[in-house]
């Protein structure tokens, strides 16, 4: 009966587990840790991809993504990451740059206004396999609340890690009265937007496969459990909270504030919602300088956040990645996101506020600052920044810059590598050559920028904090292979703009009170609006809470509830009647094969009727066809782009394949190994039309492995 009960239970979570995936599940927001104190373990799952294929990848909590992470100005946030992953068998260690020390982890808080040093936002931390590290950050009083995000950033391990889904939101909450009530009040929905290219992370698996064997390990050594293992065709989607296009239900005509997180490591979105209102509140966790926007859609790179207003007649509604009507745009991926039920409860359309929030001193308008440094970017190729590479031994440094300064900064090639910069944000000091639909505007403030054009030019407040300040790339790949750069900020720490209360005198810093946000156009006033305060300033209590007994939303969720518990119920009585007779069944087959074995066994030998001369097998045709694509499945522009630089005649790859090349008369199998593997990472990501074929010798390890040598990694079809 134990048994039974154990294989029951094993049933249900496979159930409910593969159910998130199906399409149209109902929305689930992630978990939310609210203590200031959260342990995030690190380690192995199975995501069940939405074509009914299963992938080991790497996560956090057991879950994909992770749970939510809540912080406030002024408070100590402590998160404690526990690697769980087993120790990698042979050490990659001696490869500076490159897919490499795939055990060994840490965590960046992408966005936080916080110290680079350790114990807090170092990402030079390393995380060995077994090991934990606490890290603790010291929120400023006058930190901007906002959306940010956490990931691994070991150098090295980034992008197959985060790539294979380890992501979680990070918000800075809004203390009380920093927000006008309208928007105060609003229910929030949480959405962690993750690109999983299964194919693309095999490639990248391969690489490091390919630095391991030069490295002097051997086949069984250098496997990679993981991405490695992968058969076939995969998966190229966008998942929602880990979840396959689900099915959210909000209540018609009433406003909502969705937070989206964008985590890939390849591709950008442009999500959209015809037919509904929505407006641009905030974008990578800094509120507008005049809030809210009215926006179409947005163009969110990799590591991009945005906080949008959204309201929905009735009905069925589509949330989605769509570009604009006739644009061809590099690395961008179209496919539904989440589709949205309005459901009608007599809430009447109401117009929101305009307004600005009292602004940090930090995140003043630097369009009016007099700028005392400049620097210019030039990204690419891959794995260039400014024709130069990441060194690690060394850290070297691209500048040196002093607390307090105001830089002028120019950066191209932002249409081919997202350009991010951790500790500080920057400012759009101008247009740019496309604003996709108003999105962007001057003024606006991101930590990381990837756009349609090539160029951005933008302002940068060092506010506070020396240590060395991270530049990089966010195609985390990009990083890996060296694509990073380091900015030496000296100083006496706390030091501060000293002309940003010129700029704004309503600005505030650490050891101030914020003010009250400004009204700039009031909002349609409304004197009900079903259950919840919505563009109405005065409510009463039982108004301002969809948590009443009698509140609409608390009926919805109670009558959930019970068609949930009823569902189980069901399915946990279905499954004791499939696993009596199924369990009968199965010792009923056990005996007769117990039987049969022992008939051939004691049955006399018999002449041989057929010659002993082997026979050559001949491959089966198949006449059976693949499925074309599915219009919901990721889909993306044919533009290419080389993921790593053949400029790099010294790397591990070029190395092994001098070394295979030149063994007169053959090599040894492991020498064929590094070598196939050594074309993969050299040549897999150039044109096919400027592919060369790889050597004779190394292509029937290739078709025989399943691992295809030239991949068009803009493919955002179903793979």
């Amino acid at each position: 009966m134990g048994h039974l009960c154990l294989l029951l239970k094993v049933l249900l979570l496979i159930t409910v587990v593969a159910s998130n995936n199906e399409h149209g599940a109902p929305f689930v927001e992630p978990p939310a840790e609210t203590s200031g104190s959260a342990t995030i373990r690190f380690s192995e799952y199975l995501l069940h991809g939405p074509n009914g294929k299963s992938q080991l990848t790497r996560s956090f909590n057991s879950m994909f993504g992770g749970p939510s992470i809540h912080t406030s100005p002024g408070g100590t946030l402590r998160i404690t990451v526990v690697n769980e992953l087993a120790a990698e068998k042979f050490s990659t260690r001696g490869h500076v740059n490159g897919i490499r020390l795939i055990d060994t982890t840490n965590v960046h808080t992408h966005g936080l206004h916080v110290s680079p040093r350790a114990p807090g936002d170092d990402m030079f931390t390393e995380i060995d396999a077994g090991a934990s590290h606490e890290y603790i950050f010291d929120i400023p009083k006058d930190h901007m609340p906002g959306t940010h995000w956490y990931h691994p950033h070991f150098h090295g391990s980034t992008a197959l890690h985060t790539g294979g889904g380890a992501a979680g939101m990070l918000i800075v909450d809004d203390p009380p009265g920093y927000l006008p009530p309208e928007i105060e009040s609003l229910k929030e929905i949480h959405m962690v937007i993750v690109h999983v290219n299964s194919q693309l992370m095999k490639v990248y698996s391969g690489m490091y496969e390919a630095n391991c064997f030069t490295s002097g390990g051997s086949d069984t050594d250098c496997k990679d459990r993981y991405w490695g293992t992968q058969s076939g065709d995969g998966f190229n989607v966008l998942l929602v909270n880990g979840q396959y296009q689900p099915k959210l239900e909000i209540t018609a005509n009433r406003w909502h504030r969705v937070r989206m997180l964008f985590s890939s490591i390849d591709v950008a979105i442009s999500p959209m919602l015809a037919g509904c209102q929505t407006k641009l509140l905030a974008k990578d966790g800094i509120y507008l300088h005049q809030a809210p926007r009215d926006v179409t859609r947005g163009f969110m790179g990799p590591g991009n956040r945005a906080d949008w207003l959204i309201s929905c007649p009735p009905g069925t509604w589509q949330l989605e990645s769509k570009k604009k009507e006739g644009q061809a745009l590099k690395f961008h991926c179209e496919a539904p996101l989440v589709t949205i039920v309005a459901v009608d409860r007599n809430d009447v359309a109401c117009e929101l506020p305009t307004f600005s929030v009292a602004r940090p001193c930090y995140v003043v308008d630097l369009r009016q600052a007099v700028p005392t440094n400049s620097l210019n970017w030039v990204l690419g190729p891959t794995p260039f920044i400014n024709g130069n590479v990441f060194s690690a031994g060394e850290h070297e440094h691209a500048a040196e810059i002093s607390l307090g300064q105001v830089v002028d900064m120019e950066v191209s090639g932002v249409d081919e590598h997202p350009f991010h910069i951790h500790v500080n944000p920057f400012q759009l000091t101008e247009a740019l050559s496309d604003s996709y639909e108003g999105y962007f505007q001057a003024g606006d403030w991101h930590d990381t920028i990837f756009t349609p054009g090539a160029a951005m030019r933008g302002r940068l407040n060092v506010d506070a904090f020396a240590g060395e300040m991270v530049v990089h790339c966010h195609f985390l790949a990009h990083e890996d292979f060296g694509m990073m750069h380091l900015i030496n900020v000296v100083g006496q720490e706390g030091t501060h703009f000293a002309k940003a209360k010129e700029i704004d005198s309503t600005c505030y810093w650490d050891d101030e009170d914020f003010g009250e946000p400004k009204i700039l156009q009031p909002g349609e006033i409304k004197s009900t609006c079903g259950a919840q305060a919505c563009c109405s300033a005065v409510a009463t209590e039982a108004d301002s809470s969809d948590d009443s007994p009698s509140s609409p939303a608390s009926v919805e969720k109670k009558a959930s509830n019970d068609v949930n518990s009823n569902r189980m119920e069901y399915l946990l009585l279905a499954l004791v009647w499939l696993a009596i007779p199924g369990t009968i069944l199965v010792v009923g087959l056990s005996v007769l094969a117990k039987r049969q074995v022992v008939r051939w066994l004691h049955s006399p030998p018999k002449p041989l009727r057929y010659s002993t001369a082997s026979s050559t097998r001949k491959p089966q045709n198949s006449s059976a066809t693949r499925a074309p694509p599915s219009k919901s499945d990721c889909r993306q522009a044919p533009d290419r782009q080389p993921l790593n630089s053949s400029r790099r005649s010294d790397s591990p790859a070029c190395r092994s394949k001098r070394a295979c090349d030149g063994k007169p008369g053959g090599a040894s199998p492991q020498c064929e190994r590094q070598c196939q593997l050594a074309t993969i990472t050299d040549t897999s990501f150039a044109p096919s039309t400027n592919a060369s074929v790889p050597p004779a010798r190394c292509q029937e390890d290739t078709l025989e492995r399943g691992v295809v040598p030239y991949i068009d990694t803009t493919s955002c079809q179903h793979l």
